[in-house]
C-alpha cells in the first residue's frame, strides 16, 4: 500500500493549545452545546474528575467511543498529534477519520473479534490529520459493557509510530539496495554469524566455490578452506575478534564442490550492533587462482632460466679444468711408455675425463649455450629414417608405431641434435615399460596462436611441427611432471641414468626456438610434445584444413562473431554432460559450451557422469575426456552410458596425440568424433555441432 505520511516534525504546530490549556479542566462541559449532547467523561464515576485530568495529560492518544462509535471523548496528546480541536471530531464516528484501507481492516477484522472478547491489541491503522497527511498509529482498546452484556464504552489507546514506519520504509528501501549491490558483485560475497555459519550469499561466492547451494548448506565457512589453511584463517580471525586488527586479508586456498583447490584473496570485516556486540562478518572474495596459475608458471619459466645459467656456467668452468686434466693426461702418456700399470691408469683417468666432458656437454645443452648446425630438414623424412635404429633400440617387447603428417613440412634445426633428442626420448620410453608396451613416433601440423603463446613466452604464435613421443607405459604423478625436465633428475635407478636426457632435449628444443611440453596420466604412459617452427617454402602456405589449431589449454580465446555462431534453436538449450577429471581443464570446457548457448552439466569420473545421465534425461551429448581415474575410461563410460542411453551423442577429447591413443577400434573414434587438448573454442564448437548432426 502507498501511503504518504509524514513525520510528527513535519505536522504543523496546533494554534489552540493556549485555549485548550485555558479549558481543560472543564472542557467537555463548555463544549456541550456544539453537540448538542453531554461529552460524557472517559470514566463516569464519582472520581471522574480526578481521572480526566490524569487522562487529558497523559502522554499517549487517548479516546472514548460509545457504543456506536462515535468519539465522546479526546485527550491533549490526541489532538496535538492530529491536530484537531475537541469541537472538530467529538461526535463523529471514528471510522470516519481511517483510510479506506484502515477502515475495512477495522470493520470487517477487528471489530468482529473485538465485540466477542473485548479486548484489541496494537492493530495498525492509518489516520487522517486534520492538513491531509497521514499518521500511522497502533490501535489497542478495551471494552466497557452494560448490565445486558453490550458494549457500551470503548477506551482507546493510540500510539504515534509514523517516524518508526518511515524509518522501516528507509531502512526496506536501503536493504533492498544492498540487496541488489549484493547480488550483483562480481566478486564473492558472504554474511557469515560470529559462529561461522553462511548465512546468505551471492551468486559469484556460489560459483568460486562450485557450491550453488552453499546458503542451504551445513558447511561453515571455515570448513570450505583447504584444510591447510584453516590454521592461518582462524589465527586471523582470533586477532580480528580481540580487536588486535580492525579487518583481515589473507590469501587462502578453498576447496571446490568437486573435490578441486581454488585460490581467493579474502577480507573480512565486522558488523556490530548499538551495544557494540559482532552480529555479522561481511566476507568478500576475489577469484586469483589464474593470477596463482600464471605466477607459478611464471616463477617455473624463472627457475629453468636460472637453472639454466648455473648449469651453462659450471659446464663452461668444468670444461676448463677438463681441458687442463685432460691435456696433461695425454702429455703423461708420452713420458709412461714401458710402464704399463701407469699407462694404464692414465688412460682409465684420461677416458673418465672425456665421460665429464660428454656430461658437460648435455648441462650446456640444457643451458641452451651448445654449438649448432641448423639446417632445413624435412621433419617427416628425418623421423622415418630413424625408424629401424630405434626399433632395434626398443628391443622386442616393445612395438614402435611412426605415423607422420602428409605433405613435407621442413623445420630449421641440427638434425643430428634432433635425431639424439628423439633417440634419447625413445630409450626413456623403453625404460617405462618394463614389461612391453607400444612407442608412438608422429607427426602433426599445428598452430600455436595468440592465446597459447600468452601463456607460455616462449612460443612464438605460427604455424608449427609437431613431433610427439608417446609410450604406454607406467606414467608420472603431476608431482613429477613438475621436475622431469630439471638437470640430474631422474626416476632411474642408482647407476641406470644421468638425468640429464630430458633436459638436455629441453634445451636443445628451446635453443632451436621451439617448444616442448609433457603430458602423462599414472598406469597410462606418457607423451613428450616438441613443437617446432614450420619453415614455409617460397610460395607456400598453411594449410587449414590439413593443420590442427591448438590455443592455451585454460584460458577462452578472444572470437569473432564468425566463430561463435550460435547452435540451431531448439524448444529448449541443448545439454552437454562434461566429464573431465582435471578442474581446470573442464572449467575451460564448460566456459567455451555454455558461451556457446549450451546448458552444462559437469561430472569428474566415469562413475559419477553415469550417475548424471540417470538423474537429468534431458542431456544430449556427452562429453568426455578418454584417461579418467576410477577405473573407467573414457571408452569404458561411453559403452555403459549408450547402454543407459542409446540416442546420447557423444564427444572425446584428450591430451594423447592421436596416433598414441589407446582403443583405437572403437567405433567412434573412427568417426573422428574426437578432439586432442588444448584445442580452440572454434574447433570444440565445430565438432559438438558435427556430432548432433551426424550421429543417430
Amino acid at each position: 500500500m502507498n501511503v504518504a505520511v509524514k513525520s510528527a516534525a513535519e505536522v504543523p504546530a496546533f494554534s489552540g493549545w493556549d485555549e485548550l490549556d485555558r479549558k481543560a479542566p472543564s472542557w467537555r462541559i463548555e463544549r456541550e452545546e456544539v453537540q448538542g449532547d453531554a461529552i460524557a467523561p472517559f470514566f463516569p464515576d464519582q472520581n471522574g474528575g480526578v481521572y480526566e485530568q490524569l487522562l487529558f495529560n497523559f502522554p499517549f492518544m487517548m479516546h472514548a467511543m460509545d457504543g456506536s462509535g462515535r468519539l465522546n471523548s479526546v485527550n491533549r496528546q490526541w489532538c496535538k498529534t492530529l491536530g484537531y480541536m475537541p469541537s472538530d471530531v467529538i461526535g463523529k464516528s471514528f471510522n470516519e477519520l481511517l483510510t479506506p484501507q484502515s477502515r475495512s481492516h477495522l470493520i470487517t477484522t477487528i471489530y468482529p473479534k473485538y465485540l466477542q472478547t473485548g479486548l484489541c491489541r496494537g492493530e495498525e491503522m492509518f489516520v487522517h490529520r486534520k492538513d491531509g497527511t497521514l499518521a500511522t498509529v497502533s490501535l489497542s482498546m478495551n471494552a466497557y459493557r452494560g448490565d445486558k452484556g453490550r458494549i457500551e464504552r470503548s477506551i482507546c489507546l493510540m500510539h504515534d509510530v509514523t517516524d518508526q514506519k518511515i524509518a522501516e520504509i528507509a531502512s526496506v528501501r536501503s536493504d533492498q539496495r544492498f540487496r541488489g549491490a549484493f547480488a550483483a558483485a562480481a566478486h564473492g560475497m558472504a554474511l557469515v554469524s560470529p559462529t561461522g555459519q553462511i548465512e546468505l550469499s551471492n551468486a559469484a561466492f556460489g560459483a568460486f566455490l562450485g557450491r550453488e547451494d552453499i546458503d542451504r548448506s551445513t558447511l561453515t565457512f571455515d570448513e570450505t578452506l583447504h584444510r591447510d589453511d584453516r590454521g592461518q584463517f582462524l589465527n586471523g580471525m582470533r586477532q580480528l575478534l580481540s580487536g588486535e586488527v580492525p579487518s583481515l586479508k589473507q590469501e587462502l586456498r578453498y576447496t571446490t564442490g568437486t573435490g578441486g583447490v581454488v585460490h581467493g584473496s579474502t577480507s573480512v570485516s565486522m558488523v556490530r550492533s548499538e551495544k557494540a556486540e559482532i552480529e555479522q562478518l561481511v566476507v568478500q572474495i576475489v577469484d586469483v587462482s589464474e593470477r596463482k596459475l600464471t605466477t607459478q608458471r611464471l616463477h617455473q619459466a624463472q627457475k629453468m632460466e636460472a637453472i639454466g645459467q648455473l648449469t651453462g656456467g659450471l659446464a663452461h668452468d668444468f670444461n676448463n679444468l677438463l681441458t687442463i686434466i685432460m691435456g696433461n693426461l695425454q702429455l703423461l702418456e708420452g713420458k709412461l711408455a714401458g710402464d704399463e700399470k701407469a699407462v694404464k691408469r692414465a688412460s682409465e683417468a684420461l677416458d673418465a675425463a672425456r665421460k665429464g666432458s660428454d656430461l658437460t656437454r648435455q648441462l650446456l645443452a640444457f643451458a641452451r649455450k651448445q654449438d649448432l648446425e641448423p639446417r632445413e630438414v624435412k621433419i617427416n623424412d628425418l623421423v622415418t629414417g630413424m625408424e629401424a635404429l630405434i626399433s632395434r633400440t626398443l628391443g622386442e617387447n616393445v612395438e614402435l608405431k611412426v605415423d607422420v603428417a602428409a605433405g613435407s613440412p621442413q623445420v630449421l634445426i641440427d638434425p643430428s641434435q634432433f635425431e639424439s633428442s628423439i633417440l634419447n626420448l625413445a630409450i626413456n620410453a623403453r625404460d617405462a615399460m618394463p614389461n612391453g608396451g607400444l612407442l608412438t613416433i608422429e607427426t602433426q601440423l599445428v598452430h600455436l596462436d595468440r592465446e597459447y603463446a600468452d601463456r607460455h613466452p616462449e612460443v612464438v604464435p605460427g604455424d608449427h611441427v609437431l613431433v610427439a613421443i608417446s609410450d604406454t607405459g607406467i606414467g608420472m604423478s603431476p608431482e613429477l611432471l613438475e621436475k622431469v625436465f630439471h638437470p640430474f633428475f631422474t626416476t632411474k635407478e642408482n647407476g641406470k641414468g644421468t638425468g640429464l636426457g630430458l633436459s638436455m632435449v629441453y634445451g636443445f628444443i628451446k635453443q632451436s626456438g621451439g617448444h616442448i611440453s609433457i603430458y602423462s596420466e599414472v598406469g597410462h604412459g606418457t607423451s613428450v610434445k616438441m613443437y617446432l617452427p614450420r619453415k614455409m617454402l617460397a610460395g607456400e602456405t598453411a594449410d587449414p584444413p590439413a593443420a590442427e589449431n591448438y590455443s592455451a589449454d585454460a584460458a577462452p580465446a578472444i572470437a569473432t562473431p564468425a566463430e561463435t555462431e550460435v547452435p540451431k534453436k531448439a524448444p529448449r538449450p541443448q545439454k552437454i554432460l562434461v566429464v573431465e577429471d582435471q578442474e581446470a581443464v573442464r572449467a575451460v570446457a564448460c566456459g567455451f559450451l555454455m558461451d556457446f548457448g549450451y546448458d552444462v552439466v559437469e561430472a569428474e569420473d566415469g562413475f559419477q557422469a553415469l550417475s548424471r545421465l540417470q538423474e537429468d534425461p534431458e542431456i544430449d551429448l556427452m562429453f568426455s575426456d578418454v584417461v579418467m581415474p576410477g577405473g573407467m575410461n573414457g571408452f569404458d563410460l561411453a559403452q555403459a552410458a549408450s547402454g543407459m542411453r542409446p540416442e546420447l551423442k557423444i564427444v572425446h577429447t584428450s591430451g594423447y596425440p592421436k596416433g598414441a591413443m589407446v582403443h583405437q577400434d572403437e567405433p567412434r573414434f573412427r568417426q573422428g568424433f574426437i578432439i586432442m587438448k588444448p584445442y580452440r573454442r572454434e574447433e570444440l564448437q565445430k565438432i559438438i555441432r558435427d556430432a548432433f548432426e551426424k550421429q543417430g
